[in-house]
């Protein structure tokens, strides 16, 4: 049974060894791990064979235990096969682990240096100690390895789910942008998803203003019970984030895992005001210059993983460009290029949206500038548009955003919630302001505490505005 067990062990180690060493069928190619599987069965074979001869051992009329004259093949066959898992085991050690290789390697070499000591030495079997030995080693080897496999395979695990849970949430994102056409409210959701995930007090964004020099907060998403800090953060000198800028003209994100490692900084008592403690940020860049960041503040969950954050950035700069886009396409559409005032589109916009509304405490006035042809055939169009302009600045000191340029040298003031003294007095302040800026105007205006046909209200307006015209004209005649 000793005799057998050796080559069986030796047989068992050869196929551990190639289950490490061989991940496919390649085995089938290489030579040496047939002959030392056949050399192991070989010894096998002749064990049995020596039960009926004197091969490896005999025993004498005292039952006195003898060595045959073959017994070194029974350490031989052994040890050959050995050598060659050596040789497949150096050739592919770079396959292995550490451990895994020392453990290998301590068995071959432990085996084959105790076959050759017992090959002069009876006295004690030091192959069978040395077996057991290495099976031990090689046992705490595998298990140290399984173990080792099995956390990695969890890590794995984790690492799939984490990235599913980033795949999902970028699809959300996604499609939160592309199914709203309000592009703030678009944004807006996406904040909400983003600090969810993070399960964050705060998701927001800053760009850049004042050519890079400042910063504001233009989006801002808070969690129920966190007060929001949008208002307070407008116009921040880039100063305040110098550290977190450093880090992101390198494009990589900003993690504030302490409110502690800011102290010093410019951004300490901002974030202490907010009662931030932990803060995560990326940059957003186009073409790469910064133009702003994205980032939470106090995040709970994923705080050490940015790659949400990075992977959305991108979205965000598209939002953020396509909205600079609605602002300039709605300029080009509802501004006057001139004057900066609204032009004929948004008035004729406002007209539709107010048809058949009960409007309370409404004012218009109808106005039309005087001497505008002779300005332009006397002294060219650059002076009309300059004449222009100085009325829209009027128009625009008294009534911003009610003012509209409606033709050539027409404009009409339209608002409501507004009493009728209150409306009265700035209608003289336009006038003033005109003469100030030697802008000769004819001016019509109408109140109305109730007023169901704004558009019949401009008509009287309008009216208003031709009778003094008419009284204007029979000055310079």
């Amino acid at each position: 049974m000793t005799f057998a067990l050796r080559n069986v062990v030796v047989l068992f180690f050869h196929v551990y060894e190639c289950s490490y060493l061989f991940t496919d069928d390649t085995w089938k190619r290489d030579r040496r791990v047939q002959y030392a599987g056949l050399l192991c069965l070989l010894g096998v074979v002749l064990v049995i064979l020596s039960q009926n001869s004197d091969l490896y051992y005999y025993f004498d009329a005292n039952n006195v235990y003898y060595r045959g004259r073959c017994y070194f093949l029974s350490l031989l066959i052994p040890s050959l096969a050995l050598m060659m898992d050596l040789s497949l085991l150096l050739q592919h050690r770079k396959k292995l682990r550490k451990i895994v290789f020392f453990s290998l390697l301590s068995f071959i070499v432990l085996t084959t240096g105790t076959a050759a000591v017992q090959l002069f030495c009876n006295s004690v079997g030091l192959i069978n100690m040395a077996t057991g030995l290495e099976m031990t080693i090689l046992f705490i080897s595998s298990m140290s390895e399984q173990n080792l496999e099995m956390y990695q395979l969890l890590k794995k695990k984790t690492e799939v789910e984490e990235r599913l849970s980033i795949s999902m949430m970028l699809n959300q994102s996604v499609k939160a942008l592309s199914a709203n056409a309000d592009t703030d409210a678009a944004i807006n959701e996406l904040l909400g998803i983003i600090n969810a995930y993070f399960d964050a007090d705060r998701c927001y964004i800053f760009e850049t203003i004042r050519d890079g020099k400042a910063l504001k907060n233009t989006y801002e998403h808070v969690r129920a019970g966190v007060s929001a800090q949008i208002e307070n953060l407008q116009d921040v000198p880039i100063d305040v984030i110098s550290i977190w800028m450093a880090a992101f003209e390198k494009n990589e994100a900003y993690f504030m895992s302490t409110l502690d490692q800011e102290k010093g900084s410019a951004s300490y008592n901002m974030l202490q005001e907010q009662q931030v403690d932990r803060l995560l940020a990326v940059p957003l860049k186009k073409q790469d210059e910064i133009i702003g960041f994205l980032g939470v503040d106090n995040p709970r969950n994923h705080y050490n993983d940015p790659t949400l954050l990075s992977s959305i950035q991108y979205f965000i700069i598209n939002s953020v460009e396509r909205k600079e886009r609605q602002q300039l396409l709605e300029t080009l559409s509802y501004r006057d290029m001139l004057t900066g005032l609204y032009n004929r589109n948004k008035y004729i916009q406002v007209l539709e949206a107010n048809e058949g509304k009960l409007l309370h405490d409404v004012g218009v006035a109808y106005m039309d500038l005087n001497g505008l042809k002779k300005m332009n055939d006397e002294k060219g169009h650059e002076a009309g548009d300059q004449l222009i302009r100085a009325a829209a600045d009027a128009l625009t000191d008294v009534f911003p955003g009610q003012a509209f340029r409606v033709g050539g040298d027409e404009f009409v003031i339209a608002q409501d919630g507004i009493s009728e003294r209150e409306f009265t007095e700035k209608i003289d302040r336009l006038r003033k302001g005109m003469e100030r800026r030697k802008v000769s105007v004819s001016v019509g205006h109408q109140w109305a505490a109730e007023e169901h046909d704004i558009e019949e209200m401009l008509k009287r307006a309008d009216h208003r505005m031709y009778e003094e015209k008419k009284k204007y004209h029979l000055t310079q005649d």
